[in-house]
């Protein structure tokens, strides 16, 4: 019960105004060079594909390159389901809960309790970090976490409006959810400025840290593209908010004015048919190619095919594609929305208003400049998104968020029940303060029923007591042929060396060899201990002899035949004799009876 009595000071918001400092924390606050055992917890992770699935598998390799311990929780995904292993030893609990839609869990706090309880307390979370607004299961890990008196921080990767049902929802559930957070990343600061008012927090508890991109894996290769033509790409998903109806309206126009340009799309969804009504009005099936839906490992194939990447998004908190697309050297054409204006250099990127007449002015201006050869070359921009987005740079600036909130305090129980209801309001602040107290009572439940110290500690995959540690697993691309290799050709069989070398471990005098030692002097296959069926079995010596075996042309009907006419039936001597077992008083004779 010691571990609910830790206390965090309120945020600014219920304080009043900060002061000129209060935007940098306290020495106090802060606990550089602290490892931290992190459970990063969301919905979306692989094996599904997208934006956040990334972020966090990319996040969660350099933080434990950074010496920390991270686990990954996820609902399962088909029969993908328990623990699992990734690359450098990180850890993936895909816990049985039931998906509602979308691949967002079912929001059931009492249910996911248990399950999520067991991964903190046998994996130590210090600081469980939840990803993406859109995240039943995110929402339900920070409420919980709060319960067990754990630090908690959330990254919201999306852009909400204030005006549809959808998102009064959202950010009134947002709000309930992060009013007693210790801290929020947001991924640009237009991202920030929507999360402060959709939430009402106080700006000094939420940092902008963008996405990055791993430029090694988008690299420019001009000799995919092909000659005498121009080809647009866009890749994304094909659903309302990515602007594939401004898409549409774009195709047949620049079609009509450049004979030579060609799109490239890729991506599925519902709006692929308007796509393809749009290629059989205007029959363009020469000059539309839909790819479909596309892998990630696929992206970088697709991109480097085009001379131009464009996108059409409605709403946008970064958006990576266009990082993805100027790494391979591109140049990109995008709508002026969310923060996308924040991403890339103005030299990098062509911005237009979310309509088909600025898109297309967007285009002809790439376009123009493509075909006069004034555009920078794919390396050299390949080279400047190298610099500017790193997920080593990310890793950092998260590892200082963790540092912060590990220096504060966590609400107590009463102090968290004040907060809700002064926050989100008498009625549903009620509600959930209510929620709150059952969810600390089921937990007093669980902890009488099976106490947290019963509970085995996991062994640590990563951080710094992890037994699985890079200098000690074997790695097949460098240790096992490198100069510190840990598989040697002096302690390992070789076939094409050890094995019949001068020191091979194989060794004819210690294996049977078919050619040498089953007939030679020293044959282990010996004639005169196997039998051998052109000798053995009719010489003197025969292990087949005539007078043990059946010989069907002598004893058959010899003198010592084991077949005797007396006692077998013969059809043309027993069937009409004295002593036939067919006699005409007992079977029909249809040519004497019928007449």
């Amino acid at each position: 019960m010691g571990q609910w009595r830790r206390r965090r000071r309120d945020p600014p918001a219920l304080q009043g105004p900060p002061s000129e400092t209060s935007g940098a924390p306290s020495a106090e606050s802060q606990v550089p060079g602290r490892k931290h055992n992190i459970c990063m917890v969301s919905d979306f992770f692989y094996p599904n594909m997208g934006g956040v699935e990334s972020h966090i598998y990319h996040l969660s390799q350099c933080l434990i390159e950074r010496g920390h311990k991270v686990v990954i929780a996820t609902h399962a995904y088909g029969r993908r389901k328990g623990v699992r292993y990734l690359t450098n030893g990180l850890k993936v609990y895909y816990l049985p809960l039931r998906v509602m839609y979308n691949q967002s869990s079912f929001p059931a706090c009492v249910h996911s309790l248990p399950l999520l309880r067991c991964v903190f307390v046998r994996e130590r979370i210090t600081v469980v970090h939840a990803h993406s607004s859109f995240s039943c299961m995110a929402h339900d890990a920070l409420f919980h976490a709060k319960t067990m008196g754990l630090n908690t921080v959330f990254t919201d990767h999306s852009l909400f409006g204030f005006a549809d049902l959808s998102s009064v929802l959202t950010n009134a559930f947002l709000t309930v959810s992060l009013c007693d957070t210790n801290h929020i990343v947001c991924v640009s600061y237009t991202s920030k400025e929507n999360t402060v008012l959709r939430a009402a927090l106080h700006p000094e508890i939420v940092s902008v840290i963008p996405n990055a991109v791993d430029a090694a894996d988008f690299t420019p290769d001009p000799s995919r593209r092909q000659d005498g033509r121009i080809t647009v790409v866009v890749a994304s998903r094909l659903v309302y908010r990515k602007g594939i109806d401004l898409l549409a309206g774009i195709i047949p126009e620049l079609c009509l004015k450049h004979p030579d340009l060609h799109f490239l799309i890729g991506g599925e969804g519902p709006k692929r048919r308007v796509l393809e009504e749009v290629r059989e009005e205007y029959q363009l099936h020469d000059r539309i190619h839909l790819i479909g839906a596309l892998e990630h490992k696929d992206v970088r194939g697709v991109l480097v095919q085009g001379h131009i990447f464009l996108n059409t998004s409605l709403t946008e908190a970064f958006c990576m594609a266009i990082v993805e697309g100027a790494s391979c050297g591109l140049q990109v054409v995008s709508t002026r929305v969310g923060g996308i204006p924040e991403v890339l250099p103005e030299d990098l990127i062509t911005l237009c208003e979310p309509t088909v007449q600025s898109l297309c002015a967007g285009l002809e201006t790439a376009i123009a400049r493509q075909r006069s050869g004034s555009v920078s070359s794919p390396t050299s921009i390949h080279a400047r998104v190298r610099s500017l987005y790193t997920w080593e740079n990310v890793a950092e600036r998260t590892e200082k968020v963790y540092d912060r909130v590990a220096g504060e305090e966590v609400l107590t129980m009463h102090r968290r029940l004040l907060r809700l209801r002064a926050h989100c309001g008498p009625v549903a602040g009620s509600f959930f303060a209510l929620l709150a107290v059952v969810d600390f009572l089921f937990l007093l439940f669980l902890q009488w029923l099976i106490p947290d110290q019963l509970m085995d500690a996991a062994v640590d995959a990563t951080g710094p007591h992890g037994l699985w540690r890079p200098d000690q697993v074997m790695d097949a691309a460098v240790d096992a042929t490198g100069p510190h290799r840990l598989w040697r050709p002096d302690q390992v069989m070789d076939a094409a060396v050890d094995a019949t070398g001068t020191h091979g471990l194989w060794r004819p005098d210690q294996v049977m060899d078919s050619a040498v030692d089953a007939t030679g002097p020293h044959g282990l296959w010996r004639p005169d201990q196997v039998m051998d069926a052109a000798v053995d079995a009719t010489g003197p010596h025969g292990l087949w002899r005539p007078d043990q075996v059946m010989d069907a042309a002598v004893d058959a009907t010899g003198p010592h035949g084991l077949w005797r006419p007396d006692q077998v039936m013969d059809a043309a001597v027993d069937a009409t004799g004295p002593h036939g077992l067919w006699r005409p008083d007992q079977v029909m004779d249809a040519a004497v009876d019928t007449t």
